[in-house]
Order: C-alpha cells, then sequence, then structure tokens
C-alpha cells in the first residue's frame, strides 16, 4: 500500500486543471508530474493506472506508467484524492494543500527498493 502511496502522492498532484485565459501568468505556477511505476512488480499491471479527482472533479483519468502531464495553475489551495483507475479504491487523499503562484513543482513517482 506504501507504493500505491507514493505514486498517488505524486500523481495527486498532477492537477490539470484549466486555467482561466482572466489568471495571469504571475498568478499561476508550473507542474509537471512524471509517472514512472510499473505496476509488473508490484503484481499489477503494467500501466498502474489511477483516477486523479482534484476538487472532488475527475481531473486525470487513466493516468498511467510513462506519461507526463505538464500544465500550469493558478497558485491557490487544492484537495486532492486519487483511486486505482476505474475503482473506488482511494489509494492517497491529501486535503487541502496551498501552492503559491510563481514556482515551478516537478514531480516524479518512481518505485525504489524491493
Amino acid at each position: 500500500m506504501r507504493r500505491f502511496a507514493i505514486l498517488a502522492a505524486v500523481a495527486a498532484l498532477a492537477m490539470t486543471v484549466f486555467v482561466p485565459a482572466a489568471v495571469a501568468e504571475e498568478d499561476t505556477f508550473d507542474l509537471t508530474v512524471n509517472h514512472k511505476i510499473n505496476g509488473v512488480p508490484l503484481g499489477l499491471d503494467r500501466a498502474l493506472p489511477v483516477d486523479v479527482y482534484v476538487n472532488d472533479v475527475l481531473t486525470i483519468p487513466n493516468f498511467e506508467f510513462g506519461e507526463t502531464v505538464e500544465t500550469s495553475l493558478p497558485g491557490g489551495t487544492y484537495s486532492v484524492k486519487v483511486n486505482l483507475a476505474g475503482t473506488d479504491t482511494t489509494v492517497l487523499s491529501l486535503g487541502a494543500t496551498d501552492i503559491p503562484a510563481g514556482v515551478d513543482v516537478t514531480i516524479t513517482a518512481k518505485r525504489t527498493g524491493a
């Protein structure tokens, strides 16, 4: 379950929501998320797909091994939940998380150890 939590923590920050056109560049942060966990060593599908919900909205469906998400988002507070794709199995839930504008965030989910 810890390995799922690591993947989920990374995927959870991949909040691909659309930035309203009215939001100025200086009010946003840049986010890059890389999914680098192959599910086979965990006895699961190689793709290890997850569904990411941001503020209770399905935002990244079927985020899979090998994919990268890049986006700019308005600085603000986000709540995130990550489920194994197509299920109600939550592998991570993050309460209100503040991310300020003007930062670059890069997250890579990868498996370490046995």
